[in-house]
């Protein structure tokens, strides 16, 4: 080639180059321009242009051959890249020239491509010492290229580099600037609703401007069946695929589900893990496809996929954005599943306040209502509106002490503070209450809730027992005072010795008249305890001589289940302080206990412990009986409360509520545990005589 044909070559070029920057470097421009021009200087019949990023991994081909340029295969120049005479040349950065194709093996034939030898030189578009791409020429026959061809094709290859170098990152600018304003604009359709399906229906359609696929699809795991099921989908024959199922261990999804990392497959007629049921059901052939995971807090809980680019075919570009797409639509999942949580958990927390048998109010930290539920309404006789206009100290009477800012401030988030009260409602009724108070999380906003339940059947319950224990008290004491009286003048006629039938009969009425006696005290002395009465008549007693008498008084009982007593004294015992006739009924109560639940021909033990701390002595009455749940172990000292054992003994439940109340009114304290060989064990403590 002479100085004068090689100045009109770069002549050409530079103009060309010129013209493609004053066109505003389309990549899409340039590279037909290059690649033109370079066949057209080389007098070739054939050439490609191949461009790669930093990674090595194709962004652009484009092939001209008989006057039409298109679009390579991208599998096809991938291969190239890593088998053939492209990746040679870009690998060593040095142009590489083949005489003959069908003798190098370097060269790895197109499939449109004879048996008829070709001559080929593949160079190297480098740019700061950076391989950016790789130019192709070729000619029919054999040794059609010589030395002044490859030069002229560097001198080429080194000015177009520059400019294909700034269209490419220009490209690559635009290219970015599109996917953050596909990201922005998702982040809006984020924000702007809530609905899962339409949310990832707008990602699609935005993220499909970008991919220009065939279709774009989602794919959720139905956690029941196993299986993934398509939710929305974008394209060619989307309307089909809706609802369609795949078990999880199939095809590329299935293994994207398995392996958490996203795929690509470029030729899906060779691809055994392509689910061709999919294909059948919408009439459409999968040629390529890429497919990412959908991750939510570490767990795959679905894929994105999408089929058949409209230009060209797959690549490491389109995987990442797919994979963009597929975080985007993990939030979206994420944010629209928690919506879902909020909002039928509202739903749920709305029904049972509204369908509560219970009247609800909602105030906040200063007693204004802020919201009340339908029985509000119908047991205070207020509408809502009127309700929203009150405080709660409205419908309480200001010496109830349910309100205050004291009161308020001490109920505790999520931790039930229960008051006993009286209502007022709006037509001056007086109603009484239990009140169960709660203070609840509103966002950033402290909200009380207050539940009334209504006591009024209980209180009148209460006054029931109050009259029925005045009566007992006051209408049977003195009658069953004679009674007793005239069984004791009787028993001492009686000849036990010649008379024992006589004596045996009036012994069970005297003992059983004793007992019913005893009942009376206990329930006058636990009305009297409840209303808070101190005691009065304490005095100085030796415990041992009132555990002595209380044994006495349930001889018989344990005669008859022949059930012995175990003492379990200290040396040195002080005096009790007490009042000895309640102490000896508490014991009473105790050791009758103990020797109904204790089998025939056990022991139950008493022990006395000299106080090591304070002015308290220790007394416990343990059995061997079946013991009783932890559970029990508070309600059995309630009122009218008994065990729900089919073999426990009849009784009223006052016994161990007396105990009780008896023990405290003394300053002392009564619990159970598991006795040491098995059984109950009631525990409790009593004064001590202070020192004179």
């Amino acid at each position: 080639m002479n100085d004068s044909t090689r100045l009109q070559s770069l002549y050409v070029i530079n103009n060309m180059l010129k013209q493609a920057e004053a066109d505003g470097l389309d990549i899409n421009i340039v590279l037909p321009r290059i690649l033109n021009v370079a066949v057209e200087q080389l007098k070739g019949h054939k050439g490609s242009i191949i461009v790669v990023n930093q990674s090595f991994h194709v962004e652009h081909t484009l092939s001209l051959g008989r006057g039409t340029t298109t679009r390579t295969a991208r599998h096809f120049v991938e291969k190239a890249l890593r088998e053939g005479l492209a990746g040679w040349a870009i690998q060593h950065q040095e142009p590489a020239i083949v005489n003959n194709t069908l003798t190098d093996k370097r060269w790895l034939p197109s499939p449109e491509q004879g048996g008829e030898p070709w001559s080929v030189i593949c160079m190297p578009l480098i740019y700061r010492a950076r391989t950016i791409g790789v130019l192709t020429i070729m000619k029919p026959g054999v040794n059609q290229f010589s030395p002044d061809d490859v030069a002229l094709l560097s001198t080429i290859t080194h000015q177009a580099s520059i400019t294909l170098e700034n269209a490419r990152l220009l490209d690559e600018a635009h290219r970015q600037i599109k996917v953050k304003e596909m990201l922005f604009e998702a982040g809006r359709a984020i924000n702007s609703t809530l609905n899962r399906n339409e949310i990832i229906q707008r990602l699609l359609s935005q993220m499909n401007e970008l991919l220009k696929v065939e279709a774009l699809s989602i794919a959720l795991v139905d956690k029941n069946t196993n299986e993934l099921v398509f939710e929305v989908a974008e394209g060619e024959g989307s309307d089909k695929i809706i609802g369609v199922r795949i078990p999880t261990n199939q095809g590329v999804m299935g293994s994207v589900m398995a392996t958490g990392k996203p795929s690509i497959v470029r030729n899906a007629a060779a691809e055994e893990r392509i689910h061709r049921g999919t294909d059948r059901r919408t009439n459409t052939q999968t040629r390529s496809l890429i497919c990412a995971p959908l991750e939510i807090k570490g767990e795959v809980v679905g894929t994105i996929q999408a089929i058949n680019p409209l230009d060209g075919d797959f690549g490491e570009d389109e995987l990442r954005l797919l994979i963009n797409l597929a975080n985007l639509a993990s939030t979206a999942i994420t944010n629209a599943q928690q919506f879902e949580l909020i909002r039928t958990a509202e739903e749920r927390f709305l029904n049972l306040f509204e369908d509560s048998i219970d009247p609800i109010i909602l105030t906040d930290m200063a007693g204004n209502i802020m919201e009340v539920n339908r029985q509000a309404c119908d047991i205070f006789g207020y509408n809502r509106e009127e309700f929203l206009r009150l405080n709660l100290s409205a419908l309480h009477p200001v010496n109830t002490g349910v309100l205050g800012v004291q009161k308020f401030n001490s109920i505790q988030n999520n931790r039930v503070t229960v008051f006993t009260s009286h209502t007022i409602t709006k037509n001056r009724e007086y109603i009484p209450i239990e009140v169960h108070a709660k203070r609840l999380k509103s966002g950033s906003t402290d909200v009380l809730q207050w539940i009334h339940h209504d006591i009024s059947k209980q209180v009148e319950l209460d006054e029931m027992r109050k009259d029925l224990t005045a009566m007992l008290f006051h209408d049977l004491q003195s009658p069953l005072s004679n009674v007793i009286s005239s069984l004791e003048m009787l028993n001492l006629e009686i000849d036990a010795a010649n008379e024992p039938t006589q004596a045996f009969m009036l012994d069970i009425a005297l003992q059983s008249s004793r007992g019913l006696q005893s009942l009376i005290y206990s329930l006058l002395d636990i009305n009297r305890l409840e209303a808070g009465e101190p005691i009065t008549n304490q005095t100085s007693v030796d415990i041992r001589e009132i555990i002595q008498k209380a044994e006495g008084i349930v001889a018989p009982t344990l005669e008859q289940r022949k059930v012995s007593i175990v003492h379990q004294f200290d040396a040195y015992l002080p005096d009790a302080y007490v009042d000895e006739d309640m102490i000896r009924r508490v014991l009473i109560n105790l050791i009758d206990n103990a020797v109904k639940f204790s089998p025939q021909r056990e022991s139950i033990t008493i022990t006395v412990n000299e106080p090591m701390v304070g002015d308290k002595l220790f007394l416990t009455v343990s059995d061997k009986g079946r013991g009783i749940p932890e559970q029990y172990r508070k309600d059995v000292f309630e009122k009218f409360r008994r065990l729900k054992n089919k073999d426990a003994p009849k009784g009223f439940g006052l016994g161990l509520a007396f105990c009780r109340l008896a023990i405290e009114a003394h300053g002392g304290r009564i619990w159970i545990d598991d006795a040491p060989g098995g059984g109950a064990r009631f525990n409790f403590t009593l004064p001590t005589a202070p020192k004179s």
